[in-house]
């Protein structure tokens, strides 16, 4: 800060927030992750994983209690423009997990199969032990939920069913321009994959490593610092004398090969590796309903409805509607009518009041 008459003037390095900002601000999704009811403690580590998975569009420190009700969330959500909310309930059998947009649903139930934290699956790793949080939204990939398939089984979800699952998967995460963004800054992917009538997720952290170079130089190169060469005739006779190379010294992609420009403005090639950070999750679609948590159902797995019966229901939810429509207008007519009664008796009795002075 530079020093002005003697005193210090602190300038403005910031810039502030324009309307195109705000608008995508606006469109980017958020996520409110939270639990409903008694849950025991791995599934509220869980909890605190995926809220890591779904950083930065997400609140980590979102204040849960049981005295809160949902429409205090949807309130809430309202406010912060939170546009999904993930669900974490248990029961005494078993574990579910809900996909929800707001304001209006739809509502996406799954039970969960099977589950690992983050620190399970860290520390089944060799070397990767440890992440850290990233400032930047996951990658997305996706797989087997636009094929077409056909199943004799009512219960399982058909195809159509599964692209909608799909879609509500894809609403979740932040879209991303590939020509504008560069892949070095992209450090996270999360996977979702269907197989076998079940979703699989996984979370990977990305790593790029130089390509050609052993293991020797590639710590050198990191560090930026030379080793002891005071036994050393030259850099050369350090290389040969105290590292061979073999083939399995030398970085391979696991993935791909991309070429990086560095702040040279050169390009470099470099290997993609993946190291799964957790938490791990196996998922089974239970229930597909078109409101929040409440409306049609478009899906059950344990039930299973005719087309005569489904019209039933929609046609005496149409009449329970169509009741509190009548209702809330007979209310307000009331209201209206007590409204005029109370304003010609306080008229009359000033018009009184007048006449006896």
């Amino acid at each position: 800060m530079p020093k002005v008459g003697g005193r210090r003037k602190k300038t403005r390095t910031h810039k502030e927030a324009t309307e195109e900002d705000l608008d995508l601000i606006g469109q980017t999704p958020k996520a409110f992750i939270l639990k409903r009811g008694k849950v025991s403690s791995t599934i509220r580590q869980l909890i605190d994983d995926y809220r890591d998975v779904m950083y930065p569009f997400t609140s980590m420190n979102l204040q849960e209690s049981d005295k809160t009700k949902m429409k205090d969330y949807i309130q809430a959500a309202g406010y912060y423009l939170i546009s999904h909310m993930i669900i974490m309930t248990q029961t005494n059998k078993n574990s579910y997990i809900r996909f929800i947009q707001n304001p209006r649903g739809p509502t996406f139930t799954f039970r969960i199969l099977k589950y690992a934290n983050r620190n399970e699956v860290l520390n089944a790793q060799r070397k990767f032990k440890s992440f850290s949080r990233v400032f930047s939204p996951p990658l997305l990939v996706m797989n087997g939920f636009q094929t077409d398939f056909q199943t004799d089984d009512p219960k399982r979800p058909t195809s159509e069913h599964i692209k909608l699952v799909g879609n509500m998967i894809q609403s979740m995460f932040p879209a991303i321009n590939v020509q504008n963004t560069n892949p070095k800054t992209q450090k996270r992917v999360i996977l979702f994959s269907y197989k076998n009538d079940k979703i699989y997720i996984r979370h990977y952290y990305i790593s790029f490593n130089l390509k050609g170079i052993d293991k020797k130089m590639k710590k050198i190169i990191k560090a930026n610092k030379l080793p002891n060469l005071s036994k050393y005739n030259s850099f050369s006779d350090f290389l040969q004398n105290n590292h061979q190379m073999f083939a399995s010294d030398t970085e391979q992609s696991d993935l791909e090969e991309l070429e990086i420009e560095n702040k040279q403005h050169k390009k470099q090639q470099m290997s993609v590796r993946l190291h799964e950070v957790g938490p791990r999750l196996e998922l089974k679609l239970y229930k597909i309903e078109e409101g929040f948590m409440q409306g049609n159902v478009v899906y059950n797995r344990v039930v299973s409805k005719t087309n005569k019966a489904i019209e039933k229901l929609r046609k005496i939810k149409r009449r329970k509607m169509l009741l509190k429509y009548k209702r809330r207008e007979e209310q307000e007519q009331n209201l209206q009518k007590k409204t005029k009664k109370q304003d010609i008796e306080e008229f009359d009795n000033v018009n009184k009041k007048v006449k006896k002075q």
